[in-house]
């Protein structure tokens, strides 16, 4: 042997010795026997574990039943790929194929991902060279609650992760699987049931992964934010989580979720499908196959809201109701809204005598009052639609936190992106969660500003997750909600506390009933 091959040979032997080349060991973890071993994100130690189950497969018997707890067949689980989103057709993967051609994007640069009835599966992110316990927060997407999946590229934890936290996101049954009500079924809200039970999972075994079950926040938005408004206001999911975010949701503060009707709908898909009431109509449904079961719901629930309903089991009472009654769980919550949530959803003609008509019966000449000014017809409808679906609701949950004694923080997300797609879709619903996680997509035009506005935001975000408060030294100070004083944060070209700008457009639109 040399005296290259020597020395090379003893510095091999050195770092063996001292670790490092263990260190290129994939990152594992045990829990009761169990090896879950995941990738390293290439961030300073910092670790990935994909496609865990929380929860048995919901199939075959299971359809439509609670979870039922994972049984390990194995000793070891290779977490390193995401496991299938729930079954459901292509819309969201249309939804984001439309956006990518907004910005002038290639739509066949998003995939379509895997489909199963075999999907109750999270992911954990953890970052690397920190101090154990650190905050958790869950992670619930969006997809009207009939599409989505917990590993859209949006929702990658790896970027939050740095800031301290340990992300989770979690799947759960959608559209008439998580939804399904039935003479024969005692409950209906088994997507909810998903999330509690993915809920229970993290409470479990999250400080194996470094993270503190006593500091869990959910978080969500569209749906994901509506599924969290019933959360705060189920008995079944108290003390799972100590705080709460809720991003272009709490429109089911409507009240869309309606018992009888969803029981109408499920009398119909199984006629629909040729299986009459009966003793065994449970068990004959549960033997169609899924994508059988899906083709047939999709005219029987056109135009249906997948909301949650009162079944007396996850949900006990109308969420107005529970709201006004201050039955939400004594949690901190920061909510909000983007400027143009339904922009991208307008249809022409664009028609404000008949919304006011519709929406404001009565009270037309106070909402044009409210949008005085307003000279774009586009914008001043979906002003309206925005206001009416995601912000006046928005306020009013906060406004019922607040006056139970909670901290509640509002913010009013405004950023619009350079160039055509944000020209043609400006603050967007969505557009605020390539923000939060710090994942601009290649296809978004990204600036120093849009870099800045998200390191800015990871940090609010992750500072409510540690303590409960977003402020921070270094940031603009965020105002706690006041439903009298109506102080928000603006996320946007500037970070600062303002009036929040569509308080008296609520004013109008938001009747003395409907006021929590």
């Amino acid at each position: 042997m040399n005296t290259l091959s020597r020395v090379l040979a003893t510095t091999l032997l050195a770092l063996i010795a001292c670790g490092t080349l263990a260190a290129a060991q994939p990152p594992r973890v045990e829990l009761r026997g169990v090896t879950i071993e995941g990738i390293d994100t290439g961030d300073g130690g910092g670790a990935a574990f994909l496609g865990i189950p929380f929860a048995a497969p919901p199939v075959g018997p299971r359809r439509w039943t609670a979870p039922s707890p994972w049984q390990s067949a194995t000793t070891h689980i290779d977490a390193t790929r995401f496991a299938p989103g729930c079954l459901q057709d292509e819309r969201m993967v249309g939804w984001y194929r439309d956006l990518v051609r907004a910005f002038d994007g290639d739509p066949a640069s998003v995939p379509a991902p895997q489909f199963s009835e075999d999907c109750l599966y999270l992911n954990v992110w953890r970052p690397g060279a920190s101090q154990a316990p650190l905050p958790v927060l869950v992670w619930i997407h969006g997809g009207s609650n009939k599409g989505g999946w917990s590993s859209e590229p949006n929702y990658a934890g790896k970027r939050l992760a740095r800031e301290g936290v340990v992300v989770v996101s979690i799947a759960y049954r959608l559209g008439v699987f998580g939804f399904m009500s039935l003479p024969g079924l005692p409950e209906a809200n088994f997507a909810l049931q998903d999330q509690i039970a993915a809920l229970r999972w993290v409470r479990q075994n999250i400080g194996a992964f470094g993270g503190d079950p006593s500091r869990v926040t959910v978080a969500g938005e569209s749906s994901g934010a509506n599924n969290i408004a019933y959360l705060l206001a189920s008995p079944a999911a108290r003390g799972l989580f100590h705080r709460a975010i809720m991003e272009s949701g709490a429109s089911v503060l409507n009240d869309r979720g309606n018992r009888e009707e969803a029981l109408s709908r499920g009398r119909s898909l199984a006629t629909a499908l040729g299986v009459s009431a009966g003793p065994s109509s449970l068990e004959a449904l549960r033997a169609i196959d899924g994508k059988r079961l899906l083709a047939a719901a999709a005219p029987v629930y056109a135009g249906h809201f997948f909301d949650p309903v009162v079944d007396g089991v996850t949900v006990t009472e109308p969420l107005p109701q529970a709201a006004a009654k201050g039955h939400l769980a004594p949690v901190p919550l920061l909510i909000g809204t983007n400027a143009d949530e339904w922009r991208m959803y307008l249809e022409q003609p664009l028609d404000e005598a008949g919304w006011l008509r519709k929406h404001a019966p009565g009270r037309e000449d106070a909402v044009r009052a409210a949008l005085a000014g307003e000279t774009d017809p586009a914008r001043r409808l979906d002003r309206l639609e925005t206001a009416r679906n995601f912000t006046c609701n928005s306020l009013r949950l906060a406004g019922a936190v607040a006056r139970d004694g909670q901290a509640a923080y509002v913010y009013h997300f405004s950023r619009v992106r350079e160039g055509i797609g944000g020209e043609r879709l400006r603050a967007y619903h969505g557009a605020e969660i390539p923000y939060v996680f710090g994942t601009h997509d290649a296809w978004l035009p990204t600036d120093a500003k849009d870099r800045a506005l998200s390191a800015t935001m990871t940090g609010y975000w992750s500072r409510f997750a540690r303590s409960g408060n977003p402020d921070g030294p270094a940031s603009a100070a965020w105002p706690r909600w006041s439903p009298d004083a109506g102080m928000a944060l603006q996320l946007g070209d500037t970070v600062a506390s303002i009036k929040h700008p569509e308080l008296s457009l609520c004013a109008a639109l938001v009747t003395d009933s409907s006021r929590t």
